[in-house]
């Protein structure tokens, strides 16, 4: 029998970050959501439209809004990527200069999901401890 792997891509949507010089995996997935929703403390849907009009601005500059979005995608991915850890640890363990490369690797991979709003909306919603 053919193995998955053998016959497609089974990383597309994984990739590493830099923290402190160490590599982190990190991914999006559907488990990705809830983790997501802890850290922005709203819910997806509105992640999605702030973070929308964050990017329809060009560029982007570091307010704490825009600080809230990027800690919550990356937490989100760290922690489906398998790494324990909480929103202040990654908070204070990633340095403002390196801020910008985590995001946009991590804005790489959510960019080439291609979520539905209704596919988000069919998500049930659980607490992820």
């Amino acid at each position: 029998m053919a193995k998955l792997k053998d016959l497609v891509n089974v990383n597309i949507n994984r990739n590493t970050i830099k923290i402190q010089g160490v590599e982190i995996p990190v991914i999006f997935t559907f488990e990705s959501f809830p983790y997501l929703e802890q850290a922005y403390g709203k819910p997806y849907y509105v992640f999605e439209k702030d973070l929308n009009a964050m990017m329809k601005k060009g560029r982007v500059t570091l307010g704490k809004n825009e600080f809230k979005l990027m800690k919550a995608l990356i937490y989100a991915m760290v922690r489906s990527g398998g790494t324990d850890c909480t929103v202040h640890e990654l908070e204070g363990a990633i340095s403002i200069d390196d801020l910008p490369g985590v995001f946009q690797v991590v804005l790489g991979i959510f960019q080439n999901q291609i979520f539905q709003a209704e596919d988000a909306k069919k998500i049930k919603t659980e607490k992820k401890s």
